[in-house]
């Protein structure tokens, strides 16, 4: 029988498997994978909106909201108020958030390699630009 997987169900698919293996990689620093995007987000430049955030991670602003709250309570962000616009404030990392984040870039660098064993430097950063193109389709 012949293979009837479309791109999107092999690219869900792959994404599962990918979060599926960094939630076991990051369990014992008790950070989820999305937590850990808007942590390597904000280390990319802190000190931003949650709307910024929300546009910049593409996550909606509800679930923005209630990742932004369980890192906070971790310890891994403060709320800044906003001087020119009392009703937002800007989200910034603290020093126990840039120790980890040091931490699990390793684990995600070498969690990208293992990932990509066997798949040369051209085959990655083509892959890499169909992703953007079937992206930008959307």
């Amino acid at each position: 029988m012949a293979n009837i997987n479309t791109i999107g169900y092999e690219i869900c698919l792959i994404a599962r498997k990918i979060h599926q293996n960094l939630t076991i990689k990051f369990k014992e620093f008790d950070i989820t994978p999305e937590q850990w995007v808007i942590l390597k987000e904000l280390s990319k430049e802190d000190k931003i909106s949650q709307n910024e955030l929300s546009f910049r991670v593409e996550k909606d602003k509800n679930n923005i909201k209630a990742i932004v709250d369980k890192l906070e309570k971790k310890g891994y962000l403060i709320r800044q108020e906003n001087l020119s616009d009392k009703r937002a404030f800007f989200i910034c990392l603290t020093d126990k958030a840039y120790i980890l984040i040091d931490q699990l870039k390793h684990i995600d660098i070498e969690f990208n390699n293992e990932f990509s064993k066997n798949i040369n430097e051209e085959e990655i950063e083509l892959f890499k630009s169909l992703l953007i193109k079937f992206k930008e389709n959307l």
